[in-house]
């Protein structure tokens, strides 16, 4: 009876471990990946390296995106370098 009650234990905690390691990613994956496709040109996005431009060009097959930092200054990327659309925060006011 002993036996029984430990592999149990040991199975519940396997599974637990697996919950807690694969859905926190797997949700992540899934947000990623909505707001990949959310994606259109002409948005303000914020890279994964911290520069601010407005995505002009966005090709899922090419895997490619193009976004102008500055008039005339326009740089291609790799869509998972964008880190999301950007969105500033209100000006405090001192």
């Amino acid at each position: 009876m002993g036996q029984g009650v430990d592999w149990l234990f040991w199975i519940v905690m396997m599974m637990l471990i697996v919950v807690f390691l694969y859905v926190p990613q797997w949700m992540a994956r899934r947000r990623r990946q909505q707001q990949e496709r959310e994606l259109t040109a002409g948005d303000r996005v914020v890279t994964i390296g911290g520069f601010i431009g407005t995505l002009t060009r966005y090709d899922r097959e090419a895997n490619i995106a193009r976004i102008r930092l500055a008039e005339g200054v326009e740089v291609d990327i790799l869509p998972s370098a964008i880190g999301g659309k950007y969105v500033p925060r209100e000006a405090e006011h001192a």
